[in-house]
């Protein structure tokens, strides 16, 4: 009855967190996921995300309590979720963020996700494949070295890669065999597009590419990194889609965000991850999962990028990192905190804040939670905390309007 009548007037509360136990995710001894939430060393188990949030799917509960966030924020919306939050999630019990850390073994589909006009449409046509109608954009900040697939390359280097390899250029037309020997390119974009749609076209050409592979002794980095997935996803038809896509390799702290149409596959290493709240996906390759061709390659933004374009760059004051996208469901702050205090700005929406290394004690008045690696707190709006310790904490919250 104590702590019940504590969490009536809580400004600061411990979750529970869900964790999803994907294939691709890393074993319990190697996965950030499984030391965050104290999973049993079960080596025969993977341990892929850990969910912050509101999503039905994997929603967190109150600790020490049977009782689910979204029960607890609904009993006072007003102060719990606030008009904020309340006005971009259009209800009075979920937030429009889902918070996330993966720990990630092998490659992840390649996938992209639609814009919210086109989320609706594909929720209303394929519910059962489109589980609902919301935006899916997303920021993942590296939490140990991460390499993932991001964006199309620029096109010199698409070309290079494919005058390397013939059993490809066999494959092309004559206006791309054009292109590829050296000819003018009037349209960088319908290029690419013609690439990437023989590439969905031909069902063998993965096993192909990896005969051809396994009989060269000088093989580059790409051939190498073409390997490297095909022993993940043997004989799979979008694999070849890897030469196109730039791969870039994070260091801790440094991060990517992924809007609407951006084609990308994350395949090593462990990350924080923040994005609206939904669970829409478009795949087309390295899963198992439903996989919708036709719609990804409609729906495609082709624009090459350099790897150093894909790279976000945060702000920094002091002790804290924000990472701020142009989108208005959420945005992350990396908190450091020191020995000195630290304090955390209150924001127009709840937090969920989560300790990914070392110990400490986030605060406000009677409020008050040890952190240590995996805690989580919900931090209700308008709360300034303090933080003390030796610690780092990531922050997610929605950006004011």
């Amino acid at each position: 009855n104590e702590y019940k009548s504590y969490l009536s007037m809580a400004t600061i509360i411990q979750l529970e967190c869900s964790v999803q136990n994907y294939l691709w995710g890393r074993c319990a001894k190697e996965s950030l996921v499984a030391k965050f939430a104290n999973a049993s060393n079960n080596d025969n188990e993977r341990y892929a995300e850990l969910w912050m949030g509101t999503h039905k799917k994997g929603p967190s509960v109150v600790a020490s309590e049977s009782l689910k966030l979204t029960e607890w924020i609904r009993a006072s919306p007003e102060t719990r979720l606030g008009p904020n939050a309340r006005f971009i999630s259009g209800n009075d019990s979920e937030l429009p963020f889902l918070f996330k850390v993966l720990s990630v073994d092998k490659a992840l589909s390649i996938q992209v996700h639609p814009n919210k006009s086109h989320a609706e449409e594909l929720h209303q046509k394929d519910p059962a494949h489109y589980p609902d109608a919301n935006h899916k954009p997303e920021l993942a900040i590296a939490l140990t070295e991460f390499e993932a697939f991001c964006g199309f390359r620029p096109i010199s280097e698409i070309i290079s890669i494919l005058s390397n390899h013939p059993e490809i250029c066999s494959l092309l037309s004559q206006d791309l065999k054009l292109i590829v020997s050296g000819g003018e390119i009037n349209n960088e974009k319908a290029f690419i597009k013609a690439i990437l749609e023989i590439f969905f076209s031909q069902e063998n050409l993965s096993e192909i590419i990896y005969k051809e592979l396994n009989a060269k002794t000088d093989l580059s980095p790409d051939d190498k990194l073409f390997l490297r997935i095909y022993n993940q996803h043997p004989n799979d038809r979008g694999l070849p889609v890897v030469f196109l896509l730039n791969h870039i390799t994070l260091q801790p702290g440094e991060a990517v965000f992924l809007g609407a149409n951006k084609i990308h596959a994350y395949f090593r290493g462990d990350c924080i991850e923040c994005m609206a709240c939904s669970d829409n996906v478009v795949r087309a390759g390295l899963t198992p999962k439903f996989m919708d061709v036709d719609t990804l390659v409609s729906m495609l933004d082709y624009t090459p990028t350099s790897k150093e374009e894909q790279v976000m760059v945060p702000q920094t004051h002091g002790p804290i990192t924000s990472y701020l996208p142009p989108v208005r469901d959420f945005g992350v702050e990396r908190i450091a905190v020191g020995g000195n205090e630290v304090i955390i700005p209150a924001k127009p929406s709840p937090q969920i804040v989560i300790c990914t290394e070392g110990n400490g004690t986030v605060a406000n008045g009677d409020s008050q939670v040890p952190m240590g690696p995996g805690t989580v707190v919900y931090i209700i709006p308008g709360v300034q905390v303090t933080a003390t310790g030796q610690a780092v904490l990531f922050s997610s919250f929605c950006q004011a309007e």
